[in-house]
């Protein structure tokens, strides 16, 4: 069960902050979180970029990408300092289930190193993802810069975010020094995504595990008495009801992570598709397909996390129904009892859980409705060029 606090403190310390640390210890060497503190700095300048090209629909789209990525990564490392006390709750929760589960037999022990296996896949395919969006963005101005020279003969300053900078910039000290701060701001946009999503996909591939696990004792249980079916089925029950509590625990913490999220994906996707739709045969359009499968990958991961959990929760009703339930019941007010267990528990299960952004569900029929929308706009975009 060791990997999954790996996974977690590996992705939270990407940050440089240790932020399961007591006594206010994680503010004494605040220089490793410069990379944030630099987007900060830099956000009025993208701000200002994006007044200045307020009339050009080309030029206003790609500043709007870039502001849009400084607020969301801003407002996700803010909400990682914000819920550190509750992520580090909850992963002590997860760890104390986790080690009960694993102790009561090897079947148990393989359903959660099962779950923790695709859990590291899917965190190494995102975050080889956003690096490849972020070594782009770095590479690409010294690739057009160079293009440019290669091809007229001279070259005109490029960023790896849009700013407009109260110096001169073709000044070559000053552009090294600007280049240099853009670059390094860029990691303050990626490591606080890569952290959270990361993380909120761990929790909920161990959730699903939960549910199998309750799954899986509700079809194999069997006792001697009713005395005995009784308290069998109560575990279960006291493991299903556990998971939900905990489901619910997350989904308070990543309700307005997911809000800002989408809402901010959605216009992404729609000035990014926009933007590539335009330059999808120059050298612009590798980086800004790039940038679109990230932001479709990092929406995804959300509404596939939520599906699967919606799915695995909703199916302890099948579960309980395929249970032999039949062969430990005998005559009597104690059969009514757990039938009437059963009962309620399969309504209960029937509705499974829903990961929320407030006032829509994360699943996969929003993950479509975004990717439509998106496109909706882009043409919407395409018409006022």
């Amino acid at each position: 069960m060791d990997s999954f606090l790996q996974v977690q403190k590996s992705t939270i310390a990407l940050l440089g902050f240790d932020l399961f640390s007591v006594n206010r210890e994680m503010w004494k060497r605040p220089y490793r979180a410069m990379n944030v503190f630099s987007i900060a700095a830099i956000f009025p300048f993208i701000l200002a970029a994006v007044l200045h090209n307020w009339k050009n629909v080309l030029l206003l789209a790609d500043a709007m990408v870039a502001l849009l990525i400084t607020i969301l990564g801003l407002f996700k490392f803010s909400m990682i300092l914000y819920l550190r006390r509750d992520f580090k709750r909850l992963i002590d929760k997860f760890r104390l289930l986790m080690s009960n589960e694993a102790e009561q037999g090897e079947e148990y022990a393989e359903i959660l190193n099962a779950a923790n296996k695709q859990d590291q896949r899917m965190c190494t395919l995102f975050r080889t993802c956003f690096l490849l969006a972020w070594a782009l963005n770095s590479v690409l101005p010294l690739v057009r810069m160079g293009l440019s020279y290669w091809l007229a003969g001279h070259a005109e300053p490029e960023l790896p975010f849009p700013c407009l900078f109260p110096w001169n910039i073709h000044i070559i000290r000053n552009y090294v020094l600007s280049f240099i701060w853009s670059a390094f701001a860029s990691t303050g946009v990626v490591l606080p995504a890569v952290s959270l999503d990361t993380i909120f996909c761990s929790f909920t591939s161990n959730l699903c595990a939960f549910f199998k696990i309750a799954q899986y004792k509700v079809v194999r249980f069997k006792g001697g008495s009713l005395k005995e079916s009784q308290a069998t089925l109560n575990k279960v029950f006291a493991l299903y009801q556990t998971s939900l509590d905990m489901c619910n625990d997350l989904n308070q913490c990543y309700q307005p992570i997911i809000c800002a999220q989408f809402f901010i994906s959605s216009l992404q996707l729609c000035m990014l598709g926009y933007l590539f739709s335009i330059t999808f045969a120059q050298t612009e359009g590798v980086y800004y397909a790039s940038f679109i499968a990230t932001i479709i990958i990092q929406a995804y991961i959300y509404c596939y996390c939520g599906e699967n959990l919606k799915t695995e929760s909703a199916s302890f009703e099948w579960a309980i129904y395929d249970s032999p339930w039949h062969e430990s019941l005998g005559a009597g007010g104690a059969s009514t009892s757990i039938c009437r267990s059963l009962l309620i528990s399969m309504m209960r299960a029937h509705r499974g859980f829903r990961i929320t952004g407030y006032f829509f569900e994360a699943n996969m029929e929003a993950f479509s409705s975004i990717v439509r929308t998106a496109m909706s706009y882009i043409t919407m975009l395409r018409s006022f060029s």
